[in-house]
């Protein structure tokens, strides 16, 4: 990676709180100003960043399944408050980037263990059920934020060997979301260029569990003013 780019460019806390504030807007215009598209628009960096750094994490993380259920028990949280107030089967960004972290372990696996055909068929029936149960939703009203594409997105940044590769790979990603979803959703294409600054380093303050709570609560306060409006 350039040198200088290493020292100018966007770190991965960096990313993170950027994620962060365009998820807060794009919530801030679905639940509170669903008239305000601006917000919406703004909104779409969140996905194309959080999707490029869980393939990240899933390169680096030295404890993968803590990883894999830090993420996967936030979006259960997140899903159990969701069915209780609106009795919806709807599954929020974490249960996609749960079933995203399952699916590259898997594949990881396959591809570096001794017994590969086991693995590899463990992660061909794993891609399989999230492609039946996602895209064609075979439960009624079971549903995931962005979907299967959305589930195989991170993966696509996962294999790439570089950050050109996995810059292509979230491209491809974000296109077919794009043409999928339509509207407004052509936007997180502007991601790319942010992305493509990342200089592949983590940043000095890692705030772990801020990101892991902030998701929850934030939803929390927005539905609860909703409620006082």
């Amino acid at each position: 990676m350039n040198t200088v780019q290493a020292s100018v460019g966007l770190d991965a806390t960096a990313l993170k709180l950027l994620g962060v504030v365009t998820m807060t807007v794009d919530h801030i215009g679905y639940i509170l100003c669903p008239d305000l598209v601006l917000l919406r628009i703004l909104g779409r960096l969140a996905y194309p960043i959080f999707a490029y750094l869980i393939a990240e994490g899933c390169t680096y993380s030295k404890h993968k399944a803590k990883y894999f259920l830090a993420v996967l028990g936030t979006g259960l949280l997140c899903s159990i408050a969701s069915y209780g107030a609106e009795h919806t089967l709807y599954q929020s960004i974490m249960i996609t980037f749960a079933c995203s972290i399952g699916l590259i372990f898997l594949l990881e696996r396959a591809l570096v263990q001794r017994n590969r055909i086991l693995w590899a068929g463990v992660f061909t029936v794993a891609l399989t059920a999230c492609f039946v149960l996602f895209q064609f939703r075979l439960i009624p009203r079971l549903e995931t934020d962005y979907g299967f594409l959305g589930t195989i997105t991170p993966l696509l940044v996962w294999l790439g060997k570089g950050n050109r590769e996995k810059i292509l790979g979230l491209t491809v990603g974000l296109c077919l979301i794009a043409l999928e979803m339509g509207g407004i959703q052509i936007f997180s294409l502007a991601a790319v260029p942010v992305l493509a600054l990342y200089n592949g380093k983590r940043g000095k303050y890692q705030w772990k569990p801020f990101f892991y709570h902030y998701y929850p609560i934030h939803l929390a306060v927005l539905y609860g003013i909703a409620q006082l409006m």
